[in-house]
């Protein structure tokens, strides 16, 4: 009888513990999102570069129920100290979107241009689970002639929403050119 009992016991224990699914509560957690989040900064290829080189920098963001706005890079000289309040601020690049040349170029530059004056950014939509939350991944070629030789560089983006918001993420001495 005690064998039964026991069985009968482990069965109700195995249909309880393999019957149940829990869906995410996909509202819930949407709504403790961030609205915007610059999640990763990087490079295509490795340092060092020339004066003369365009890199390729990859980035990863999120928006929660926003639009895109403005996309900005500075540039600070970081080759001798240590901590970013430190570097000097070089160079600004400016997108009025994340999608198209930086502010700089004249808009009569035909779109096959592969960069413009400063830079060119583009992105592509990544797939969600969340129905008012939108990944990017996102490419910035970027123009090192402003850059000195013999320096190396910290980079901080900034994503900004189309109402203002932003966030921002920083890679140190991230660039060294030659």
């Amino acid at each position: 009888m005690k064998k039964y009992i026991s069985a009968v016991l482990i069965g109700l224990l195995a249909i309880g513990t393999f019957s149940c699914t829990k869906k995410a509560d996909v509202v819930g957690i949407e709504a403790k999102l961030p609205p915007v989040q610059l999640s990763s900064l990087g490079l295509q290829s490795t340092a060092p570069f020339s004066t003369s080189s365009v890199i390729q920098l990859s980035f990863g963001a999120t928006l929660t129920k926003l639009t895109p706005g403005a996309f900005d890079l500075e540039i600070y000289d970081n080759t001798t100290s240590t901590a970013l309040t430190a570097a000097t601020l070089v160079q600004t690049v400016h997108f009025n979107s994340w999608s198209g040349f930086d502010s700089t170029t004249p808009a009569t530059t035909p779109a096959s241009t592969p960069v413009g004056t400063q830079g060119t950014i583009s992105f592509i939509n990544a797939t969600t689970t969340y129905p008012n939350t939108l990944v990017y991944n996102g490419t910035i070629l970027l123009k090192l002639n402003k850059l000195t030789a013999g320096k190396i560089y910290t980079l901080k983006a900034y994503a900004r929403t189309s109402d203002g918001q932003v966030s921002n993420f920083t890679v140190s001495k991230m660039i060294a050119v030659n």
